[in-house]
């Protein structure tokens, strides 16, 4: 019988359920079938490699998201002029105050007079020996009374044998008590039978958050068995009070500014002031744009911008020389996104028009798309630092508007006939807008926005549904006579990077989530293709065994036979 070498018959998928003992021949069955096996199973392994191409494009898809998203983020942090604009104030004089600023705050200077600092009230009182010492002895409960900031008496219940440290700790669990902590005080040895005081202390400043001990409720009064404590055994140790200043000398004396705390946020614009200490000398506060704080929010901008634009470059790459090419070429949802991002990072941005607005596009601040086809940062932006410190340096509300303004209208009629009034951020579109308005009798009697005709409703002109301009709404002098002019919708970068990246990233019809949907919907078929594959090549499988075993069977029979034939021959050759 012919043997059969050198096959090595590996089964990824199945395990026979009949095997051979080798003793019917010496032809390696096993190894054969798993060679037939795997020859059946080599459509399997091509569903697999295509299987596996599709999970990379997802994946890669998916790593695009994340950079989009982490662009997206960064973009909706400052896409308003509140969120972007930043602001720093300082003091001249730290130790009487300091001062923070608001993306509110307007920039310049202002002079602060200190007269003094609000305080919280605090009582004493005339003390006892110890903190242990009995404070009723009375025999039954008695009360400690007082009212704060005006408000009902509080009652404070005092056990019989309670001590000095009893009645303040029965004084801050009182449920009625809001607004007072009750501490003992040491004064030390030298104090002797006065040494320990009770202390209350209003938790509260301002003129009127004041401690009133109740003498009609309070009957710990030193009749009975206990101590004394009402309002004449105790001593005011800080009166309560406002804050009182001047700001830019105002008011006139003897008038001040009062407040019930020393943190004061509203007398300036966006800047709060913390009082440190009263000052016979005026303290100026300075308020200055931090474009430091805006130039890295910037440029955190353009470092997520160009995060996804060089994957992009990176996933569509091809190297002519290997012929190797990226994962995602040619990818007709990549090019969409290059698209969208290369047109908002180069063009102007909407509603802004010159000479009216100091900057168009962020190549007017420093900030260019690289050009160079052999440049490492090609089709990135690259910022040219000195000339974008210098645009934030000479006007940095010009920069804020380009990043961050945010349905900002504007009206170019100087004849103040046409005006801005209102719009829906995310339904209006922004742009620059055409309105034509006729007035007759003191009525609006026609009007178009853009072309289109306008609802007419008393003074204003509001675009309707279908166009840009719906939503926008404008104002019209009602005196007699044809007007016309434009009013501009503007939308700084930050804005527009978030609004395109809002669609872009959407699950339902963002053009990347589209095909990675798609692209497993592909894969789902080709797990089915391969379950049924692997189906088939379980019943080859099956019947090749069974055919082999019979096969084996059979050579079983006839070596047996053989065998027989054999030894029979030689029986009658030796008999012979």
């Amino acid at each position: 019988m012919a043997t059969t070498s050198g096959i090595s018959g590996i089964s990824t998928y199945y395990t026979p359920s009949i095997t051979f003992s080798g003793l019917g021949s010496d032809v390696d069955f096993a190894s054969i079938i798993d060679k037939l096996v795997e020859v059946e199973s080599a459509s399997i392994q091509r569903y697999e490699s295509w299987k596996s191409e599709w999970s990379e494009k997802i994946s890669a898809l998916e790593s695009l998201n994340t950079r989009m998203k982490d662009l997206r983020t960064s973009a909706a942090s400052m896409s308003t002029l509140t969120k972007f604009v930043s602001k720093t104030a300082s003091s001249s004089s730290t130790s009487v105050l300091t001062a923070t600023a608001s993306s509110s705050a307007t920039s310049g200077t202002h002079q602060i007079l200190v007269n003094q600092l609000a305080q919280n009230e605090i009582e004493v009182h005339s003390g006892l020996a110890g903190s242990d010492t009995v404070v009723n002895s009375s025999g039954s409960a008695k009360v400690f009374a007082f009212s704060y900031a005006g408000g009902a008496a509080v009652s404070v219940s005092v056990a019989n044998g309670a001590t000095l440290a009893d009645l303040a700790a029965a004084i801050n669990a009182c449920g009625a008590n809001t607004g007072v902590t009750a501490t003992v005080l040491d004064m030390g040895a030298s104090y002797g039978a006065t040494r320990y005081r009770l202390q209350l202390q209003g938790n509260g400043s301002g003129a009127t958050n004041t401690i009133t001990i109740d003498d009609a409720l309070t009957t710990l009064d030193g009749t009975g068995g206990t101590q004394n404590f009402e309002s004449a055994t105790f001593t005011e140790a800080q009166a309560a009070q406002n804050s009182r200043i001047r700001v830019n000398n105002y008011p006139a004396d003897p008038n001040w500014i009062e407040r019930s705390t020393n943190i004061i946020g509203d007398v300036i614009s966006g800047v709060t002031l913390s009082l440190l200490t009263a000052s016979g000398t005026a303290v100026q506060v300075t308020v200055n744009d931090d474009t430091s704080a805006m130039q890295d929010k910037i440029e955190d901008l353009v470092e997520k911008f160009n995060a996804v634009i060089s994957y992009v470059k990176e996933q569509t790459n091809f190297d002519s020389t290997t012929g190797e090419a990226g994962i995602l070429l040619g990818n007709y949802a990549v090019e969409i996104v290059k698209s969208a991002m290369n047109a908002i990072g180069s063009g102007n941005a909407p509603g802004f028009k010159d000479p009216n607005d100091p900057y168009l596009n962020l190549a007017q601040i420093g900030i260019t798309t690289d050009v160079n086809e052999t440049s490492d940062t090609f089709g990135q932006l690259v910022i040219d630092s000195s000339t974008l410190t210098a645009a934030l340096g000479s006007n940095p509300t010009g920069v804020a508007r380009l990043m961050s303004a945010y349905f900002r209208g504007v009206s170019d009629d100087t004849t103040g006939n046409i005006t801005y009034y209102s719009s829906l951020p995310g339904i209006t579109q922004p742009g620059t807008y055409a309105v034509t308005a006729t007035v007759s009798g003191g009525v609006i009697t026609a009007g178009t926005i853009n072309g289109h005709a306008a609802t007419i409703s008393g003074d204003t002109l509001t675009g309707q549904s279908g166009y840009d301009e719906y939503g926008l709404a404008v104002r019209i002098n009602l005196v007699d006579g044809s007007y016309s002019g434009t009013v501009r919708l503007q939308m700084g970068k930050n804005g527009q990077f978030s609004e395109k990246l809002d669609d872009l990233l959407s699950f339902t019809s963002g053009p990347v989530n589209i095909l990675i949907n798609n692209y497993q919907d592909i894969i789902d078929g080709i797990d089915a293709k391969i379950e049924a594959e692997e189906r088939r090549v379980e019943g080859v499988r099956k019947r090749l065994t069974e055919q082999f075993a019979r096969v084996d069977a059979i050579l079983s029979t006839l070596n047996q036979q053989s065998e027989y034939l054999s030894t029979q021959l030689k029986k009658l050759t030796s008999s012979s």
